[in-house]
C-alpha cells in the first residue's frame, strides 16, 4: 500500500487473523446474514469511553449512537483514484468503505482485533477445499448499488478481473491474483479482450450468490486478498476503465455527489443502502454529509484541526514537526492524540539497474553512510516519528527478526566502511569513478511533495552521500503521481538517472508476504505504477516467497519471510530508515474515534462528529 501509504497495522499470523472457517477445509457458510462476533465496536449507549493519550489505540474515544452533522476532512494530496479497483493509497483504503464493499474487510475494533479480516459483502470467510486450492464465497443477498440494481457474484468476478488483469488501464492498484489463480485461457483483461464471455478460467460463478477461486498453489492469506478494495463489485456495463471513478456506483452507506480533482470530494447517504445487508454495522451513516478538502497546504493543515474548520486529517501520516512539539508539550492536546506503530517503514529503494549501483558494493556504500539517528530526529523523534529501522518489515510482522548487517555507532553511519565498499566497487567498475574515488556522474534522489519531514530527510541524505563522493540532486514529485509517472516509471527513472527513491510503505495486509511482495518480488516490477523501485530480479527472494507460501506452519512461514527481508539487505536493495509512529491529533469535535491496526490510521468510515 502506498502510505504516504502506507500504514498497516499490528500483524497477526495468517490463521490467527482469519476466522476459523478460513483455515478449515470442511466448514461451509451458513447463508445467514446474522451478525458476526468481534467485528465492530458500535456504541450501544453504555459503551465505555476511552480517554487520554493513545486512547484510540486501545478503545473508542467519544463513543455515541448520534448521527448527523457535516464531517470535514482535510488531505495534503489527492486520491490516486476513487475507483476501488485502481487505488493504492492508505488513506483511500481507510475511507473507501464509505462507498465500496469488498468481500472481506477489517474489523472496526481497536487494538490487535482491528487487524483481523471479517466478512463485508461476503456472508462469511472463504470456505477452503481441495487441499487449500479452492476458496468459495457466498455474497449477501439483496445488496444494491446506488441506482437500485442488485449486486451479483458476476459483478465481483468482473471487478476482480479488471483490477488484477486490467492493469494496462488501471495502473494504481495491487495485482496479486494473476500469480495464484488458474488461468488456462491466458485472459488478457477486460480492456484488451472486449468479449464479455471471456474471463479468467479459474474464477467461476455457479450462481448469482457464489464465487469460486481455483488456485495454482495453496495461499493461506487469501481472505486478506479479498479485503483489498479491488474485490468490491463493479457492473461490467457501467465500467469506463480509468474514468470509472467519475461515475462509480456505490455499494456503501454513502455515495459520491461531487469530486473535483485536486479540490474536493463530497459524500452523502446512499438512499439505496439496505441496513439489513450489514448486520455487523460496518457501514453506519455517522454524518449527514462528508466533505474532503484536497491538496491542502501541509504547512497549515494542522491549524485547521485546532481552529475547528476540519474534524480530522485524512492523510494519516501525522502532524508536522512544529505541531508535534506543540501537542507533546501541552497535556490537554496530548490527551487528544495518539502515537502507535503504524506498521509502516520509511526507506530508500536503491535502483540496482543504474550503473554503478548495479554493483552490490556501490549499493552497500549507501547502506553504510546513512545517518539514521539524524533522520529519526528529522522524522519527529522516537515518539512523533518512530524507531530506527534495521529491516523492511516492522517488528509487528509475525516472524520478524532484527537486522544487524549495517549497524553503526549511534546509528550515525560509518564513512570508513562506506568508502571501503565504494573502493571495491571502483575495482569492479573503474570507468565510473574519478581518480579520487568519487563517482563521475550525478544522480537523482526522488521524494514526494506532501511532507516537509521527508524533504528534510532527503537533504540530509544528500549531504551524507556527498561526503563519500556520490553527488546527487533532489527530484520532488507529486505524491499522487509519484509511482505511476515518476519513481515507479522505468522510462523516467532511466532518463533521469534516478539512483535512490524515498518511500514510506505499509503492509497491504499484515504478513511478511503482504508487506514485502510488492517491494521485492520480480513479478511486482512493472513499466509504470509498480512499487519495486529497486528494479531487481533477485532469485533468492523469489524462491523465498514460493517457499513461504507453501509453508503451513505459521512459525516456519514467519522465519521464511524474515529470511527474505535479510536477503534484501544483503543485496543492498533497500535502506530501512524508520519504523513509523505517527503522532495524530483528534479534535474534540470527532466521535467514535478508533485507531485501526489494519490500516495504521483512524477508521474514517466509523468516525462521526458532534
Amino acid at each position: 500500500m502506498n502510505r504516504s501509504k502506507l500504514l498497516g497495522g499490528v500483524a497477526l499470523a495468517a490463521c490467527v487473523a482469519l476466522a476459523a472457517s478460513a483455515c478449515s477445509s470442511s466448514k461451509t457458510n451458513s447463508g445467514s446474514s446474522a451478525p458476526t462476533t468481534a467485528v465492530t465496536t458500535l456504541p450501544s449507549g453504555n459503551t465505555s469511553a476511552a480517554t487520554g493519550f493513545n486512547a484510540a489505540v486501545t478503545g473508542i474515544v467519544r463513543p455515541t449512537d448520534a448521527e448527523g452533522g457535516t464531517m470535514t476532512l482535510v488531505d495534503r494530496s489527492d486520491f490516486d483514484s476513487l475507483d476501488p479497483g485502481n487505488t493504492y493509497d492508505a488513506f483511500s483504503w481507510s475511507i473507501i468503505g464509505d462507498w465500496a464493499r469488498p468481500l472481506m474487510t477489517y474489523a472496526q475494533q481497536p487494538g490487535n482485533a482491528g487487524a483481523k479480516v471479517v466478512p463485508d459483502l461476503a456472508e462469511g470467510p472463504g470456505v477452503v477445499s481441495n487441499n487449500g486450492m479452492t476458496w468459495t464465497y457466498k455474497i449477501k443477498p439483496g445488496v444494491k448499488y446506488q441506482d437500485g440494481s442488485v449486486v451479483t457474484s458476476a459483478d465481483v468476478k468482473y471487478a476482480i478481473e479488471r483490477s488484477n488483469w486490467g492493469q494496462d488501464t488501471l495502473v494504481n492498484g495491487p495485482a496479486y491474483l494473476p500469480n495464484f489463480i488458474q488461468d488456462t485461457t491466458k485472459y488478457a483483461g477486460p480492456y484488451k479482450d472486449k468479449n464479455p464471455n471471456d474471463g479468467v478460467s479459474g474464477i467461476t460463478t455457479p450462481d448469482n450468490q457464489t464465487i469460486v477461486f481455483n488456485l495454482t498453489s495453496p495461499f493461506s492469506d487469501f481472505d486478506y486478498l479479498m479485503a483489498l478494495p479491488g474485490s468490491a463489485p463493479v457492473p461490467r456495463a457501467k465500467d469506463t476503465g480509468a474514468d470509472y471513478f467519475k461515475t462509480l456506483l456505490s455499494t456503501g452507506q454513502y455515495k459520491v455527489d461531487n469530486y473535483q480533482v485536486g479540490n474536493e470530494l463530497d459524500l452523502s447517504p446512499n438512499p439505496n443502502f439496505d441496513k439489513s445487508t450489514d448486520p455487523d454495522k460496518l457501514h453506519v451513516v455517522r454524518a449527514s454529509k462528508i466533505v474532503v478538502k484536497l491538496k491542502q497546504d501541509k504547512a497549515t493543515i494542522d491549524d485547521t484541526l485546532f481552529d475547528g474548520s476540519a474534524n480530522a486529517d485524512l492523510t494519516g501520516v501525522g502532524v508536522q514537526p512544529a505541531t508535534q512539539s506543540k501537542i507533546l508539550g501541552d497535556p490537554k492536546l496530548k490527551a487528544d492524540s495518539d502515537s502507535a506503530y503504524a506498521n509502516s517503514t520509511e526507506y530508500f529503494a536503491i535502483n540496482a539497474t543504474q550503473k554503478p549501483f548495479d554493483n552490490v558494493n556501490c549499493r552497500q556504500a549507501i547502506e553504510w553512510i546513512i545517518d539514521k539517528a539524524t533522520l529519526q530526529t528529522e522524522a519527529g523523534g522516537s515518539q512523533g516519528g518512530g524507531d530506527i529501522a534495521s529491516t523492511i518489515d516492522p517488528p509487528t510482522i509475525p516472524g520478524w527478526k532484527a537486522g544487524d548487517q549495517y549497524l553503526t555507532a549511534g546509528n550515525k553511519g560509518d564513512a570508513t566502511k562506506a568508502k571501503a565498499s565504494l573502493a571495491q566497487c571502483k575495482t569492479a567498475e573503474p570507468d565510473a569513478f574519478n581518480a579520487d574515488g568519487s563517482i563521475k556522474d550525478t544522480f537523482e534522489i526522488m521524494t514526494r511533495d506532501n511532507s516537509t519531514k521527508e524533504a528534510t530527510m532527503v537533504q540530509t541524505t544528500q549531504t551524507n552521500l556527498k561526503s563519500i563522493g556520490i553527488n546527487t540532486t533532489i527530484d520532488t514529485k507529486p505524491f499522487d503521481k509519484y509511482n505511476s509517472q515518476f519513481a515507479g516509471n522505468k522510462t523516467y527513472v532511466d532518463q533521469h538517472k534516478v539512483a535512490i527513491s524515498f518511500m514510506k510503505w505499509g503492509a497491504d495486509f499484515p504478513s511478511g508476504y503482504g508487506f514485502m511482495y510488492s517491494l521485492l518480488a520480480s513479478s511486482a516490477i512493472h513499466p509504470s505504477g509498480g512499487y519495486n523501485l529497486s528494479w531487481y530480479k533477485d532469485d533468492a527472494i523469489d524462491q523465498g516467497f514460493t517457499k513461504a507460501l507453501g509453508e503451513n506452519d505459521p512459525t516456519a512461514r514467519g522465519a521464511d519471510y524474515a529470511a527474505i527481508d535479510h536477503q534484501a539487505l544483503a543485496d543492498a536493495l533497500v535502506v530501512p530508515l524508520i519504523w513509523d509512529k505517527n503522532l495524530v491529533y483528534r479534535p474534540e469535535s470527532t466521535t467514535n474515534v478508533i485507531f485501526s491496526q489494519g490500516y495504521g490510521m483512524y477508521i474514517f468510515s466509523a468516525m462521526g462528529v458532534k
